[in-house]
């Protein structure tokens, strides 16, 4: 067994339909795959790891609310004997192996790793077992433009040893993707997908005028006529 774990703390495919769309065309389906595929590239990113990996899904968090999951997802995950844990999520596509390891590298240095999105949350965390304040950690504005802030500021009020990482971008809704470094394959598999759902949207459209022409044009028509 490692020393450090990563844990992916994400919602399954049918939870994050219901509360995010990826997908211009506000399709609940489009959202479902294209967390499928986030969650798959993020588990596999972290298995590359030199870290464990777990993913604690929608099932497997415990709590009332995000605040109190994320905090026990760190707590199991200590008491599982590791000295360190990660958390990471399913929607920053920027996030590298590179990065990863040299967060893994840090934290086993006895450092908390924060890094910062665009949008004031975190898309990793860091976090050593003898620095982690699990009564502190439910305190913070999880969710919210405040959270990086306020998860910075509750480490500095302890004069603990913080590493930031660069800032990046995570995806929430369509336009957020725009933002998105599009060199990843990542990226170019969820334009295909949503491009996939678009094609097959105008196509069920024109199918559907076909089928309205057949029915008008069948109206049309007399009743069969019958020799006696």
């Amino acid at each position: 067994m490692n020393k450090t774990a990563v844990i992916l703390f994400a919602n399954l495919p049918e939870f994050e339909a219901r509360a995010k769309s990826f997908s211009a065309y506000s399709s609940q389906k489009a959202t479902h795959q294209i967390s499928q595929v986030l969650t798959q590239h993020f588990y596999q990113l972290a298995q590359q790891s030199s870290a464990d990996t777990f993913l604690i899904d929608s099932y497997h968090q415990q709590g009332k609310n995000f605040a109190e999951r994320i905090t026990n997802a760190f707590d199991a995950t200590y008491a599982k004997g590791y000295e360190n844990v990660i958390c990471i999520g399913n929607d920053c596509l920027s996030l590298t192996i590179n990065l990863l390891e040299n967060a893994i590298a840090q934290v086993e240095n006895n450092k908390i790793v924060l890094g910062p999105t665009k949008d004031g949350g975190a898309y990793l965390i860091a976090m050593p077992k003898n620095q982690f304040n699990a009564s502190a950690f439910t305190q913070v504005k999880w969710q919210s433009t405040q959270t990086y802030n306020n998860l910075k500021n509750l480490y500095q009020s302890v004069q603990a040893d913080i590493l930031e990482t660069e800032i990046l971008i995570d995806i929430d809704k369509p336009e957020d993707l725009l933002n998105v470094d599009d060199r990843t394959y990542i990226i170019k598999l969820i334009a295909q997908l949503i491009i996939n759902f678009a094609n097959k949207f105008i196509q069920n459209v024109f199918q559907l005028k076909l089928d309205a022409n057949k029915v008008d044009a069948s109206s049309l028509k007399g009743p069969p006529a019958f020799s006696i």
